[in-house]
């Protein structure tokens, strides 16, 4: 049976991936709620603020206060403030869309970037995406930190390896999946050409902690493939490299919300310049 905090948040999970607003049968469909249930609980959300209703028998939608108490909370831990200028450097360097993702538990999480495109053909912010292992740049950055039997268990519990995909050619046996995660083991740097969306390309390599060299997140380069070779894609490698190694200098690695998970926070004598 699941706890009232499990079906409040796959209702706010349900909502959020219909950002033009949903009917309360839809929702309570997509949540696995019934109706009343569904009904009680998005009242007690709008009345704390989550949720919007547009008219009295209208849709349901997310208001910003979740994005907001998410902003507040990397604004306290000094997050943004040790990424950004990495990210934006890179950016005016590559000319493309950066971007970071973080290492939280077991999850990937897309949560910072930096737009270096000019208006035209370009890929624009999608913070908060899951991150799919086995198709995006950072994902097999990820899987390439841990041994072949942890990234088969991630990739399987996923459960999107082989499914229908958006990219035109991605990995979708396991063996070719392990046959790649050598490649970035060995090159120290993961490629998606045409994978997680079509018409897509993205390079990244990996952050890692200075003690040990615990894995703690990627950063990766997102680019039209219109515009860029998978072998020019792998020329950014040493700025993606310095940026990398800039923001891991300036973090202390702390333990966070979940064991096993990590955060950056900025060192005491630090203005997170």
């Amino acid at each position: 049976m699941r706890s009232a905090v499990d079906r409040i948040f796959d209702l706010l999970e349900a909502i959020a991936t219909r950002p033009a607003g949903a009917a309360l049968n839809e929702l309570a469909a997509a949540a696995q709620l019934a109706k009343p249930t569904a009904h009680r609980l998005l009242a007690d959300l709008i009345a704390r603020g989550l949720v919007r209703q547009d008219g009295p028998n209208g849709d349901y939608s997310l208001t910003l206060e979740i994005a907001l108490l998410g902003f507040r909370h990397l604004a306290g831990t000094g997050f943004l403030d040790i990424c950004q200028p990495a990210l934006d450097r890179l950016a005016g360097t590559a000319g493309e869309l950066i971007r970071l993702s973080w290492l939280d538990g077991e999850r990937l999480a897309i949560v910072a970037e930096s737009q270096g495109a000019k208006p035209g053909l370009r890929f624009d912010a999608n913070l908060g995406r899951p991150v799919v292992l086995h198709s995006m740049a950072v994902g097999k950055a990820y899987l390439a930190s841990l041994t072949d039997a942890e990234a088969l268990a991630r990739v399987r519990a996923q459960g999107l390896l082989g499914k229908a995909e958006a990219g035109a050619s991605p990995i979708r046996t396991e063996a070719d999946l392990l046959a790649e995660l050598e490649r970035v083991r060995r090159c120290g740097h993961a490629l998606a050409y045409n994978e997680a969306d079509p018409g897509a390309g993205a390079v990244a390599v990996p952050i890692k902690a200075a003690d040990g060299g615990a894995f703690l997140g990627a950063i990766a380069v997102v680019v039209p493939t219109a515009r860029w070779t998978r072998e020019a894609l792998a020329g950014l490698v040493p700025d993606l490299s310095e940026a990398a190694r800039d923001i891991a200098s300036k973090a202390v690695v702390a333990p966070y919300c979940r064991k096993g998970a990590q955060v950056l926070r900025r060192p005491a004598n630090s203005k997170g310049s």
